[in-house]
């Protein structure tokens, strides 16, 4: 019976083995990149064993990035498989802006807690290889306390009709284009807590493209703040239908904090139609004396896609760059419109005009409950 006791250890052994990584009598089981054969240290290239530990989950799986492990990737990674989720207090550091991409390719995949980040750039991209996170379709896609640093082309990118997406308490920095970019016919999504510092363009954008098919529609964003962008506005609702801004920052945003728009070529976007924003506030807006964007900008760019709709109260605005051509401005191109933009409950201090109307009838947008320079001014209904 000598050998029985080594036999029972092995198989007491394995038996550990295997309910450390499947949870106990869940199913769902919890892996590490090490688990692959990666390093983590910081210096090895661990894009092969972390592809394997991606497409080796099963639904309910967990990839765990541990705190304090740093993988490196040369190439784009994707997460293939649903239900599954990629957390954990680790990085990963792409070194290749070419193929820079972590990309969500399944429903119901959960990315929470880790850091993605593009250790340099030579300038600006813009293909979906290069967007830092992309969210690529599907639904019920969560982005939770994730943090973006640096990025070849956008922060995060959701697109290709992704729903019932959340990105939630997510930090951006140091793209090269929009901290976070909402396009391609997303809808029914909610962004919430995002912070957007330093990016190459806007902070948090909503974009319709025409050649998409069919806009954005009903997101929602709440509670986002977007700071010292080096080109593009704070937050922007380039087309899209549906959309509501609520409690939004923007501080030294480089034209304008607060765009809704449809715009021609070369962009030729949908406009934007029924958009809520309330309690917004823009700090020092407009600092590019090279673009008269104001604080405020609602713009209608296309003489068939007039921006309609546009409800914006409890906005408050200050410090906007001397010079600025306004503080709150609403524009059209020759043979362009807007239609049904009101302004309720607005505070304004700053150096430029209040209000500007230009290309548009005087009275096209009523504005009510104004105080400016701290002096209530009478409505324009």
């Amino acid at each position: 019976m000598r050998g029985s006791r080594p036999v029972a250890v092995l198989f007491a052994g394995l038996l550990l083995v295997t309910l450390s990584v499947t949870g106990g009598d869940t199913g769902a089981r919890r892996w590490t990149p090490m688990d692959f054969g990666a390093a983590g240290d910081g210096r090895t290239d661990d894009t092969s064993a972390l592809q394997r530990a991606l497409d080796a989950l099963r639904p309910g799986d967990t990839l765990v990035l541990p705190e304090g492990r740093t993988f490196l990737h040369s190439d784009v990674l994707t997460i293939r498989v649903p239900t599954t989720r990629l957390a954990g207090g680790g990085s990963l550091v792409a070194v290749e802006e070419a193929r820079s991409a972590v990309v969500v390719d399944a429903d119901d995949v959960i990315v929470d807690g880790v850091t993605l980040e593009m250790r340099s750039t030579s300038r600006r991209w813009d293909a979906f290889e290069q967007m830092k996170l992309r969210v690529a379709g599907h639904s019920g896609v969560v982005v939770r306390r994730v943090t973006i640093d640096g990025s070849a082309a956008a922060g995060i990118y959701v697109g290709t009709g992704a729903s019932g997406f959340r990105v939630e308490d997510v930090r951006v920095r140091d793209t090269r284009a929009d901290g976070l970019h909402v396009t391609g016919g997303a809808h029914d999504g909610v962004v919430q807590g995002v912070v957007a510092s330093e990016t190459g363009d806007d902070g948090v954008a909503v974009v319709s493209y025409l050649g998409d098919g069919v806009p954005v529609r009903r997101v929602r964003i709440e509670d986002v703040t977007v700071r010292d962008n080096t080109w593009g506005r704070g937050v922007s609702v380039v087309g899209g239908e549906d959309i509501t801004v609520v409690d939004g920052l923007v501080e030294r945003s480089s034209a304008a904090g607060l765009y809704v728009a449809s715009e021609g070529a070369p962009y030729d976007t949908f406009a934007p139609r029924r958009v809520d924003v309330s309690g917004f506030r823009v700090v020092a807006g407009n600092t590019d004396p090279s673009v008269g964007h104001g604080a405020v900008l609602v713009y209608g760019g296309r003489p068939d896609r007039p921006p309609s709709d546009v409800a914006i109260s409890g906005l408050m605005v200050r410090a906007t760059r001397d010079g600025a051509p306004w503080e709150v401005g609403v524009v059209a191109e020759p043979g362009a419109s807007v239609r049904d933009v009101t302004f309720t409950d607005v505070t304004v201090a700053g150096p430029g005009p209040a209000f500007v109307a230009a290309g548009v009838d005087p009275d096209c947008c009523p504005r009510i409950g104004w105080v400016v320079d701290g002096s209530a001014v009478p409505d324009a209904p």
